[in-house]
C-alpha cells in the first residue's frame, strides 16, 4: 500500500549503495557506482532485467505511446527504464524476457557513442565509460526500447539540516502539490517515486534536485472527464530556479513548464511521456533559460517555445537527446502572441548539439508563427537526426524543416501577421528516413510585408550525401521568402 503524506516531511537519508568496483581496463582504474533500490511497494519490470557490474538494477515500466496519430482517447503502452550513477567504466548486461522472442540483434543509441553490443544466449552486454542517456533497441523494433539513464555521481548535495531544504527519501509517496517558496530546495532521493506535482510561483532562488522520479500515473489524462492538467514541474513568474538530475515519468500533460520566468537552469533532467499534450520542455514568454544534458521522449513537442504574455528571449537548449513520438521535435510556435502583447518577439534562441533519436510525426525543425510576433536570431547548430520518420496523420505537415507565417487553429491574433528573420542552421545530419529518400522542407511567408528572410543552411548532410542546393534538399518556397540559402 502506498504511504501517504499531506505535508512534506523530513525523511531518512537515501538508501543508495556506493559500490567500489574495477572497471576492467588495463589500468584497473577504480569505478564508483551508486545504485538505488526500488520502492518496496513496486515490482521491478518483468519485461527487462538489467545489471551493472554484476549488481541488479530496479527496472521501471513507464508510459510511452507508439501511436503516431492524434487520438484524444489514446491508451499508452509501457517500456522499461532504469538508472544509476557512476564514475569510471561499467559493464551493462540486459536480458529481455518480456520481448516474447529471443534477442537476435541490439542497437545502442545515440550512434555517436559508437557502442557495438555483444549478444550471447539472448543476453546483451556492453560497456560505457561516460555518463549519459543510453537507449537500446532490440530486434530492430522500437516497441520495447530500454532507456538507461547513467548519471554522473551526485555533487553539491544540499544540507538536509538546513530548514529550507525539504528531503524526500526512498520509497513510493503520494503527496499534495508541493509549493516551493523563496530560497527553498527540494531534494528527491534516488529510489523515490513521488506521485505529486511541484509548483514554483512568484518565487526566487529555488532548487529542485536529486535522482528520484516524479510520477503522474495516478492522474487520468488531463483531457478526460473530471480531470485537469497536473504539471510535474511548473514554474510561474519565478526567477533564479534550477532543476537537476531527476526523472519525470507518466505525466498526465506537459512535463517541465516555465511561464513568464527568468534565469532558469535545467540540467540532466529526463522526461518520458506517453499521454496527450505531453510536451517535454515547454517555455512561454520566458527569458534566460538554459537546458543542458537532458533527455525527452514525448507524445507531443519535445522542445517548445511560445509567447503567452510577453516576449521570449535568451533560450539555450544544448546537448539534449530527443525521441518525438508525436508532433515536432524543436518547435517555436504556433502561439507567438497569445497575450496580445505590443510588438512581441521570440529571439536569441540556440538549439545546439541536439540528437533526435526518432522523429515519428511532424517536422524536426519548425517555426510556426501563427500570430504577429517578430521571430529572429534563431540558431540550430550540430543537429543530428538518427531517424526522420515523419508519418501518421500529419498530412502535408511532415517536412524535415518547416517555417510558416500563417493562421492556425491555435492563432490568437488572426488579423495581423509577424515575420521570421535571421535563422541559421549550421550542421544538420540525417542518417535515416522513412522511405530512404530526402524529406521535403517548406518555407511559407504571408504577404509582401510579412516575410521569411535570411535563412542560411550550412553543412547539411542527408543519407550520407552533402546537400548544396535547395532543389536537392526538396525545399519549397512561396513568393514571400527572401535569402533562403544553402552553403
Amino acid at each position: 500500500m502506498k504511504r501517504n503524506c499531506m505535508t512534506l516531511l523530513l525523511l531518512l537519508l537515501s538508501i543508495a549503495l556506493l559500490l567500489p568496483a574495477l572497471s576492467g581496463t588495463a589500468e584497473d582504474e577504480a569505478t564508483m557506482l551508486t545504485i538505488y533500490e526500488g520502492p518496496k511497494t513496486m515490482s521491478s519490470s518483468s519485461v527487462a532485467s538489467v545489471s551493472v557490474n554484476g549488481y541488479d538494477l530496479f527496472v521501471y515500466d513507464v508510459m510511452v505511446n507508439h501511436e503516431h496519430i492524434w487520438n484524444a482517447n489514446t491508451q499508452p503502452t509501457r517500456t522499461p527504464m532504469t538508472y544509476f550513477d557512476f564514475e569510471g567504466k561499467v559493464q551493462i548486461k540486459i536480458s529481455m524476457p518480456g520481448l516474447g522472442k529471443d534477442v537476435t540483434s541490439a542497437k545502442v543509441i545515440p550512434l555517436s557513442y559508437g557502442i557495438e553490443p555483444k549478444i550471447e544466449n539472448g543476453v546483451v552486454t556492453f560497456c560505457i565509460d561516460e555518463p549519459g542517456q543510453y537507449t537500446v533497441i532490440f530486434n530492430d523494433s522500437v516497441n520495447k526500447a530500454l532507456h538507461i539513464f547513467a548519471n554522473p555521481l551526485e555533487t553539491d548535495v544540499p544540507d538536509f539540516n538546513d530548514p529550507n531544504v525539504f528531503y524526500i527519501g526512498p520509497g513510493e509517496w503520494v503527496m499534495d502539490a508541493i509549493a516551493l517558496a523563496d530560497n527553498q530546495t527540494l531534494y528527491i532521493s534516488g529510489g523515490a517515486v513521488v506521485h505529486s506535482i511541484i509548483s514554483v510561483a512568484n518565487a526566487k532562488n529555488v532548487r529542485i534536485c536529486g535522482r528520484g522520479i516524479i510520477d503522474g500515473s495516478d492522474y487520468p489524462a488531463w483531457n478526460q472527464a473530471g480531470s485537469y492538467a497536473r504539471v510535474p514541474i511548473d514554474l510561474n513568474h519565478s526567477k533564479d530556479v534550477s532543476v537537476e538530475g531527476i526523472i519525470i515519468a507518466n505525466s498526465n500533460c506537459w512535463n517541465v513548464n516555465s511561464y513568464s520566468s527568468k534565469n532558469v537552469t535545467i540540467d540532466n533532467v529526463k522526461v518520458i511521456s506517453g499521454r496527450q499534450n505531453g510536451d517535454g520542455f515547454t517555455f512561454q514568454s520566458c527569458t534566460d533559460h538554459v537546458v543542458t544534458n537532458c533527455f525527452a521522449r514525448t507524445w507531443d513537442d519535445s522542445l517548445v517555445l511560445k509567447n503567452y504574455s510577453g516576449s521570449t528571449k535568451g533560450i539555450t537548449f544544448r546537448n539534449i537527446q530527443i525521441w518525438t513520438d508525436l508532433a515536432q521535435s524543436m518547435e517555436i510556435g504556433y502561439e507567438t502572441d497569445k497575450g496580445w502583447t505590443l510588438d512581441p518577439e521570440i529571439s536569441d534562441v540556440l538549439f545546439e548539439d541536439i540528437t533526435v533519436l526518432y522523429n515519428f510525426h511532424k517536422p524536426v525543425i519548425s517555426i510556426h508563427n501563427s500570430d504577429d510576433a517578430y521571430v529572429h536570431d534563431i540558431v540550430y547548430r550540430n543537429i543530428v537526426v538518427e531517424n526522420a520518420m515523419m508519418q501518421g496523420d500529419n498530412g502535408f505537415n511532415k517536412e524535415l524543416i518547416e517555417m510558416t507565417l500563417q493562421n492556425s487553429q491555435w492563432s490568437t491574433v488572426k488579423d495581423e501577421f509577424g515575420s521570421i528573420d535571421n535563422v541559421l542552421i549550421d550542421g544538420l545530419t540525417v542518417y535515416n528516413t522513412a522511405n530512404g529518400k530526402v524529406p521535403a522542407s517548406r518555407f511559407s511567408g504571408h504577404n509582401e510585408k510579412h516575410r521569411i528572410t535570411n535563412v542560411a543552411m550550412r553543412n547539411v548532410n542527408i543519407l550520407g550525401n552533402p546537400i548544396q542546393d535547395l532543389k536537392t534538399m526538396k525545399v519549397s518556397l512561396n513568393d514571400y521568402c527572401d535569402a533562403i540559402t544553402i552553403e
